[in-house]
């Protein structure tokens, strides 16, 4: 699940253990579950006071020497001069390490726990929250310590051991107090939730903590009317949601406030008005409330939560059946934690858990037009973005700024940048400030110099099926709502019906088209809604699919990506072919010569393959590029610079506000929503209206004609069976 209440990521916990002169003896087995080779644990720093530091090595190398594991995380010692300054090595150790996670033991290590609880703190959730098996519920002027029971508890500190985000450890751990410093951390945790708790204490038994029994608030049944004024009324009956006959899928919104709700009607309205069952818990919310909206006509149930009353498990079984997907917000508090640990268990393990910053949530009505299939698959695709520069600094700058603008409705995104080796001083330093809030960052620099076409064609390749490539060079700058397109078209055109899924389709352009560059003439201006009109397509808004690979913010499919580097491997090496040969019967690319796109260009005409491309009204576009100086643009007059940069300039698609209501949004589509597969257009490579079986027919006899092979050709993205090529390595 790609959650933020999964376990937490490979090597992002780091293990931080005190050891004293008299636990010498015990030492190896208090840190033999330390030393077993980990997904999680990079480093384990042992404390120790100075005196004892010597036999601290001496004992611990000895230890190593006789393990049986090589391949155990970094162990590293840190001594401290007295007591008065262990609070001050700690908090030392904890601003010293990397990881994103903290394991604080105490000399014990995990001695005393059950094996279940040892297993939680080694692979821990990624929860906002320290959680370990022993805390404390009142001050230690009249302390109550937390035992474990068979469910997760809060709590207003907690001691060793326990795990915790290592951004929680701030410079004001320096001045807490050595008689009890994890009061004081507790303290300080509350301040960050809204709960005020300051730890979580796990359950004896893990398995089991779906049973939880929280004295969350009782539920009111309260139905909100959506009449035709505008005005959602609030009706304290108890009235409750049947499931409509003809309904296909459960939903479940779970968030704090109404004003959450309000904010995220279209999505559930629209959901309703096809006939899916939609349930509404505000776990925050007053009964008094009242709501405005200016949908149409729509009916919502919702449920609000006082101190009296059932479980928030008991909420969910109360529904009558299971939850295929839930909405809730993307936030670390008491009730999303605990409402995560119930989903991690059956029966609920099949349901789609879909987190939402609050800040997104108003431009989310996107996500009203998908099917229950596509939003069940919601977590599977993975996205990472790769950025490829070399001395443009200027041009990065504005590349990152916006993709850093964009939103990203709770999804965490790689993003990788490729610097040639000509990268100016500039450019690294733009690279070294950037920020990336989203997700991890992996800079990869050239030592040789490599042109573009390595420098695109190396940039990303996939590591699964499920794994999409973001292609952006440097001049290229993106819509912030550039992710919505990625993720709805990706969703339905890769994880929706089988009517919509098709392995000729290799991947979905940002940009629009209004240029076709591959005609032997030359260039040519173009205006897909002009060319469907005039061809009387039905819908000439709809999005339409071209052979032509775009470069200019693009997402390529993980098979298809694969096989264009096999692909490119043979054509380079001339085993089947000089590289002079043609491949491409009359088209511009094939005077390319160091041009990426050419050798995709063949393996698409080949094929037949077509991408996705976007088709809104004044080529507004989910990218553009800027089109400045670099190696396929040359130097040349201020004036036809300009009047050739407007050519390919296009305006990108805004959030939606009532300030800009000429630009159109992401539903501005047949019916506001994305067109069956079937329906799209079909364009050539010089941007004629075909057939995919004429593109297949074409490339099947180009292929005769090169190859000797005569069978038709199979969709396999085997690049050599493409070739006739069965020997080649």
């Amino acid at each position: 699940m790609n959650l933020s209440t999964s376990p937490i990521e490979n090597h992002s916990l780091t293990a931080i253990m005190p050891i004293l002169s008299h636990s010498f003896e015990d030492l190896k087995f208090l840190l033999s579950p330390l030393l077993v080779p980990s997904d999680t644990i990079r480093e384990v720093i042992l404390i120790c006071p100075q005196a004892i530091l010597s036999d601290a090595r001496r004992v611990l190398e000895k230890i190593l020497s006789n393990s049986d594991t090589v391949d155990h995380p970094n162990i590293s010692l840190l001594p401290y001069t007295s007591s008065s300054f262990y609070t001050s090595t700690l908090t030392n150790a904890v601003f010293r390490i990397r990881t994103e996670w903290v394991l604080v033991l105490d000399n014990h290590g995990l001695q005393g726990l059950n094996s279940e609880q040892q297993a939680y703190l080694l692979c821990p959730l990624s929860i906002s929250l320290p959680v370990g098996p022993n805390g404390f519920l009142r001050f230690p002027a009249n302390s109550s310590r937390i035992l474990a029971t068979n469910r997760l508890e809060p709590a207003e500190y907690l001691i060793p051991p326990f795990v915790a985000p290592t951004h929680l450890f701030t410079r004001t751990f320096l001045h807490l107090a050595d008689s009890d410093p994890w009061l004081a951390f507790g303290m300080h945790v509350a301040k960050t939730h809204i709960e005020m708790i300051g730890g979580l204490v796990l359950p004896s038994d893990i398995s089991n903590c779906c049973e939880q029994n929280f004295h969350l608030p009782c539920l009111e049944k309260i139905q909100i009317e959506h009449n035709q004024t505008g005005i959602l009324s609030a009706d304290n009956g108890s009235r409750t949601q049947k499931r409509p006959a003809s309904a296909s899928g459960h939903f479940v919104l779970v968030v704090p406030h109404l004003e959450d709700l309000h904010a995220f009607v279209p999505v559930l309205c629209r959901l309703q008005s096809v006939g899916h069952t939609i349930s509404v818990l505000l776990y925050l919310a007053s009964s008094s409330d009242a709501m405005y909206c200016s949908s149409e006509n729509c009916t919502l149930q919702y449920s609000t939560l006082s101190h009296t009353a059932p479980t928030l498990h008991k909420w969910l079984d109360s529904l009558g059946a299971l939850p295929d997907v839930i909405f809730t917000l993307d936030v670390q508090d008491f009730v999303s934690v605990t409402f995560t640990m119930v989903l991690l268990h059956e029966p609920y393990r099949k349901t789609t858990l879909i987190r939402l910053p609050r800040t997104d949530i108003s431009h989310s009505d996107w996500i009203g037009s998908l099917t229950l299939r596509e939003l069940r698959n919601w977590n599977i695709p993975d996205i990472t973005i790769s950025v490829i520069t070399d001395h443009r600094p200027d041009s990065l700058q504005r590349l990152l700024t916006s993709l850093t603008s964009a939103r990203y409705f709770g999804e965490r995104i790689g993003i990788r940048i490729n610097m040639e080796q000509t990268a100016d001083l500039e450019t690294l330093r733009v690279i070294q400030d950037f920020e990336w809030p989203h997700g991890d960052v992996f800079v990869h620099h050239r030592v040789i110099h490599g042109g573009l076409l390595p420098a695109v064609v190396e940039s990303w390749y996939p590591s699964s099926d499920n794994s999409y490539g973001l292609l952006l060079e440097d001049d290229i700058e993106v819509s912030p709502l550039f992710f919505a397109w990625i993720k709805m078209t990706v969703l339905r055109y890769r994880y929706g019906g089988p009517e919509n899924i098709s392995p000729s389709v290799f991947g979905i352009s940002l940009y629009q088209q209004k240029m076709i560059e591959l005609r032997p003439e030359g260039r040519r201006s173009f205006d897909a809604r002009a060319l469907f009109t005039t061809d009387g397509i039905l819908n000439p808004s709809t999005p339409y699919l071209s052979q032509i690979p775009c470069s200019w913010g693009a997402v390529y499919f993980p098979e298809h990506w694969r096989e264009f580097h096999d692909y490119l491997s043979i054509r380079l090496s001339e085993y089947s072919m000089k590289i002079q040969e043609n491949v491409v019967p009359d088209i511009r690319s094939n005077k390319w010569v160091k041009s990426w796109k050419k050798y995709f260009i063949e393996l698409v005409y080949l094929r037949g393959y077509v991408m996705l491309y976007p088709n809104y009204a004044n080529f507004t576009s989910l990218s553009t590029n800027h089109l400045e100086i670099g190696s396929h643009v040359k130097s040349q007059p201020e004036e036809e610079y300009s009047r050739k940069k407007g050519l390919f300039m296009l305006p990108l698609m805004p959030l939606t506000n009532a300030s800009m209501p000429l630009y159109p949004g992401l539903l501005d589509l047949p019916g506001q929503k994305l067109p069956s597969l079937s329906s799209l257009p079909v364009l050539d490579l010089v941007g004629k209206l075909c057939s995919v079986s004429e593109l297949l027919e074409r490339g099947t006899k180009r292929r005769t004609e090169l190859t000797g092979c005569s069978a038709t050709t199979p969709l396999t993205y085997d690049a050599r069976e493409l070739m006739c090529l069965q020997e080649f390595t």
